[in-house]
């Protein structure tokens, strides 16, 4: 068990690591690495201290020695890391932004007052009891705080995340490689190991199981140092500065909208745009995005997304694969010797999966439900 946490620490570490000698670090390499530290410090200070943090949990001394300094602030900062690593990992900028230390301030001012207390209680068990005393309730608080500090820290992070995911569909006719699904996993993975920490908060409570919870809490810690590593090599570093920059431009164009809606014949533009999509069938490119469309058209991708936004009421994401479908239904129709996968493909959708998906939201049917309806 003991070891356990070493080898933790260690590959906290190294993947710490690897990711500063990466190239092009962006903000997200740097908090991401300064979150496996955060990590990778109280396992190793429970593995060098083991046999004095045993004589803590086992009640043989009351007061907390300086390793208990460690675990209060590990446990409380996890969750805003989190957050903070979501936000610089979707915003992709290569410079940290150093508002986010905010969310420390209040975990700070907590810590500060937790040990002020903790350090009145006295050296020795003797005529001592803790339920008398006058900071007892403050004490007890501590691990309720953390997990409800994490439940909001999660929340937060999945909401960014979705609010993130719906721009996405407004530039971009795909999803694979570009809807940070992994980020979506690492926020998932968080939220089971608090819900796990809560279930064991409360069986402490109940049944005084702290040494059992100590255990469980770090050997969580060592499995999440590995699974945080991983996800945090899947980022798609080129998806993300393409993204930020096409974003960048519509932003910088947003003044313009509603002087654009007033002068632009938005009937014409319409059928402009319908036209050039039966004819050209530019939704064949499965990587298609909005500022190649636009370019193709002679327009801004902002003027395309007012048309697509406001006069049709359809994200980008939405209008190019209903084409799409449509295409695919034509090919069932027309070419009776492709598979149903190798149709998809050649009317631009990239995966078996996301083909099903929106042939089933668009007609309402499988692929293979209305390939039959055609027999």
């Amino acid at each position: 068990m003991k070891d356990f946490f070493l080898v933790g620490s260690a590959q906290a570490l190294f993947l710490c690591i690897l990711l500063l000698s990466k190239k092009n670090k962006i903000a997200a390499d740097y908090v991401l690495s300064t979150w496996l530290v955060s990590i990778a410090i109280p396992l190793f200070l429970y593995y060098y201290n083991y046999h004095e943090y045993s004589d803590i949990l086992n009640r043989s001394v009351t007061k907390p020695t300086w390793l208990m300094i460690v675990n209060v602030p590990f446990l409380l900062i996890q969750s805003p890391f989190l957050y903070i690593y979501v936000n610089t990992v979707l915003k992709g900028k290569k410079k940290f932004n150093p508002i986010y230390l905010l969310h420390f301030i209040p975990i700070l001012l907590f810590i500060v007052a937790y040990y002020a207390i903790i350090d009145e209680i006295p050296e020795k068990k003797e005529n001592f009891d803790i339920h008398k005393y006058p900071f007892y309730p403050v004490i007890i608080s501590f691990f309720p705080l953390v997990i409800l500090l994490a439940g909001y820290y999660i929340s937060k992070s999945y909401m960014r995340l979705k609010k993130y995911q719906k721009k996405i569909l407004k530039q971009f006719s795909y999803t694979e490689n570009v809807d940070f699904k992994w980020l979506k996993n690492l926020i998932i993975i968080n939220l089971i190991v608090w819900f796990i920490l809560f279930v064991l908060v409360f069986l402490f409570s109940k049944y005084n199981l702290l040494i059992q919870i100590h255990n469980i809490v770090l050997i969580s810690a060592s499995i999440a140092v590995f699974l945080i590593g991983y996800f945090g090599f899947l980022r798609t570093d080129v998806f993300i500065m393409q993204y930020k920059q096409n974003e960048k431009s519509n932003k910088s164009d947003q003044v313009k909208k509603k002087e654009t809606i007033v002068n632009v014949d938005v009937e014409n533009q319409i059928k402009t745009l319908q036209s050039f999509m039966e004819k050209e069938k530019p939704f064949l490119e499965n990587k298609l995005t909005i500022k190649q469309l636009a370019d193709m058209l002679a327009l801004q991708p902002y003027q395309l997304s007012i048309l697509l936004n406001d006069v049709l009421n359809k994200n980008f994401f939405d209008f190019v694969n209903e084409y799409r479908v449509k295409e695919v239904k034509t090919q069932m129709k027309d070419n009776k010797t492709y598979t149903l996968l190798g149709i998809a493909y050649d009317c631009g959708f990239n995966s078996k999966s996301s083909f099903n998906r929106i042939f089933k939201n668009v007609t309402g049917y499988t692929p293979s439900e209305f390939q039959k309806t055609l027999s």
